[in-house]
């Protein structure tokens, strides 16, 4: 443990100060993944990338930053079943509550030309995700993502990256990224700002996501062993919805706004990220194993992925009706999981 955080570890504090610990490291990743995104943008601008780019990768990217940082500080202190619980977790509440909520604040009107594209690639990557998974060797003689998997996972979001990339120069008007700009850029401009300035606002950024996610992932395993929960259902509880919170707070503010194309991106472009980038560098750091129950997060994820093709192609609108019901069914995930972890731990 870093010395600061070792009065995690107190019978007599040790629940305020774990409690403590995750609240204040979310913070600081959420200040932390905001200044990222200002300074990755503002760079992306000065070297003339081009707006889709920017949209579908560097915002997306922010919002996944948290769940980069506590994976790959959990990988490193062998924590991988909270690092599993966090990406599975967090991919299952970008289309649950996420979009639940969007759709509450306002309909999502589904339309952008990148959405119908993006969709199937996430649906692929899903189940190439599983199917990972389930091939051998897997994680000594156990199902799991090893190094290898990482890296093909890793390679994976190199290509979506180039596929992004080669369809800005084929389509520099897409709404989606015009929105994604307009709404990860600054009102004063951030983009205008010297690359030197542009750097130390990214690298501030990406110092405070490290700090955070030490201080987070300390502070949730600390709950975990004094509430006597697994690492994984706190990974797909509490951490997830924890590192979710950038994702909410971008999809709501923009759905309020009009921009709904932006929202459902945003959740879309985050999945995509959370599989082959965050699990792809975790399981090279560390190799992840699927944990106990794990097969239910997985089996979860796929259903709530698939979910999302018919609800995009039927009337072309998320409404309040559908908002309530993906709650609903993330709900009864939340419940099933810690159902289902409570009938293990009596066994």
């Amino acid at each position: 443990m870093l010395p600061s955080l070792k009065l995690l570890a107190n019978e007599t504090l040790g629940l305020p100060w774990s409690i403590l610990g995750l609240v204040g490291g979310l913070l600081l990743m959420l200040l932390g993944g905001h200044w990222l995104v200002n300074g990755a943008v503002a760079l992306a601008r000065r070297m003339g990338i081009g707006a889709l780019v920017i949209g579908m990768t560097v915002v997306a990217f922010g919002t996944s930053a948290p769940e980069l940082a506590l994976n790959v500080i959990a990988a490193i202190d062998g924590k991988t079943s909270l690092a599993f619980g966090n990406v599975v977790g967090s991919n299952i509440a970008n289309i649950g509550l996420v979009l639940g909520l969007s759709a509450l604040a306002a309909p999502l009107m589904i339309s952008s030309r990148i959405i119908r594209l993006e969709l199937p690639w996430l649906i692929l990557v899903t189940l190439i995700f599983l199917l990972l998974a389930w091939l051998p060797p897997g994680v000594e003689d156990e199902a799991g993502y090893n190094r290898i998997d990482g890296i093909i996972l890793l390679l994976g979001s190199l290509f979506i990256c180039f596929q992004w990339l080669r369809r800005s120069k084929a389509d520099t008007s897409d709404s989606l990224a015009t929105e994604s700009i307009s709404d990860s850029t600054p009102v004063e401009n951030e983009y205008l700002k010297p690359v030197f300035y542009s750097m130390v606002i990214l690298l501030t950024g990406m110092a405070l996501l490290l700090v955070g996610g030490k201080a987070a992932e300390e502070g949730a395993v600390a709950i975990a062993e004094h509430l006597g929960v697994a690492d994984l259902v706190i990974g797909l509880t509490i951490v997830a919805l924890a590192t979710t919170l950038p994702e909410i707070f971008t999809c709501v503010i923009a759905t309020r706004r009009g921009h709904a194309d932006l929202a459902v991106g945003t959740v879309v472009g985050s999945n995509l990220f959370n599989i082959v980038l965050v699990m792809g560098v975790t399981s090279i750091v560390h190799p992840v194993a699927i944990p106990g129950n794990g097969w239910w997060s997985l089996a979860a994820l796929l259903f709530f992925t698939m979910l999302l093709l018919p609800l995009a192609r039927s009337s072309k609108t998320l409404g309040r009706v559908e908002g309530i019901t993906l709650l609903v069914l993330y709900l009864g995930f939340l419940v099933g999981s810690i159902w289902l972890e409570l009938g293990t731990a009596q066994n």
